[in-house]
């Protein structure tokens, strides 16, 4: 891989046990000839020519493996494939994990989650925004559901002097105590190699529910956001039936 390029992290190692399904719910169908993954390539695939792709598997991901193997090689997007560390849990954890591959700036996207539209230049406003000089940068979705915000990443926003997006609150599933302080929900985020090791590990410690003061999460606030519009997590079937009947609509 061109180390010159940035990286792009796709953590791939969740079991999906709620869904039940015999396959890895990033193969889930979503459209016709399409999976859940699909879309994730869809938002890489403007910007192939610098990025490389790093996917961070659990056990029985053979299948998610090769099709990656195949729609990259169409796309003509560098790909490696590394097993995630079990003494590093959660998708923050894969990311962890995969320091080693850390580019100048990297990309993380969580496989089960689709945009409502296409958001084909979020992935380089978030790439161009690190280059320029920030050290994080979420993907973003404006929301006021309440119960949604209560069992996601949230984050509170606002624009700045400049009428950029920038992080004032983040929380991991804070609860419908909490979920007043937040009004939008996170789909990915870019780090700065600068930034990524006291980043990621924020984030992380903040979906161990180990972040018990809020000096543990200064390397998260002040990140910058880039709106993707909503999006859907295809981790429940109520989702994933109300998604395939707006595909059908």
């Amino acid at each position: 891989m061109n180390g010159l390029r940035d990286t792009v992290v796709l953590p791939l190692a969740g079991r999906g046990s709620r869904l039940g399904l015999p396959t890895p719910k990033e193969l889930l169908p979503i459209g016709p000839g399409r999976v859940a993954l699909d879309d994730t390539l869809d938002l890489l695939t403007p910007h192939t020519d610098r990025l490389r792709l790093l996917a961070v598997c659990g056990p029985d991901r053979e299948p998610t493996a090769r099709y990656l193997e195949r729609r990259c090689h169409e796309l003509g997007l560098p790909l490696a494939v590394a097993r995630q560390n079990p003494d590093l849990p959660e998708s923050t954890g894969a990311v962890l994990g995969a320091a080693p591959w850390y580019g100048p700036a990297t990309l993380v996207l969580l496989a089960d989650q689709v945009l409502h539209t296409p958001a084909t230049q979020a992935v380089g406003e978030a790439l161009d925004l690190i280059h320029a000089g920030r050290e994080a940068v979420f993907l973003a979705a404006r929301e006021d559901d309440a119960e949604r915000l209560a069992v996601d990443g949230a984050l509170h926003v606002e624009r700045d002097e400049n009428g950029l997006l920038h992080v004032t609150d983040y929380a991991d599933k804070p609860g419908l105590e909490n979920a007043d302080r937040f009004n939008a929900v996170w789909f990915g985020y870019a780090v700065a190699h600068r930034a990524a090791e006291g980043f990621v590990d924020a984030l992380h410690r903040a979906t161990l529910g180990l972040s018990e003061h809020p000096h543990q999460m200064e390397a998260v606030l002040g990140a910058a956001a880039v709106e993707v519009g909503p999006f859907t997590d295809l981790g429940t079937w109520p989702a994933v039936t109300a998604h395939w009947a707006g595909a059908r609509a």
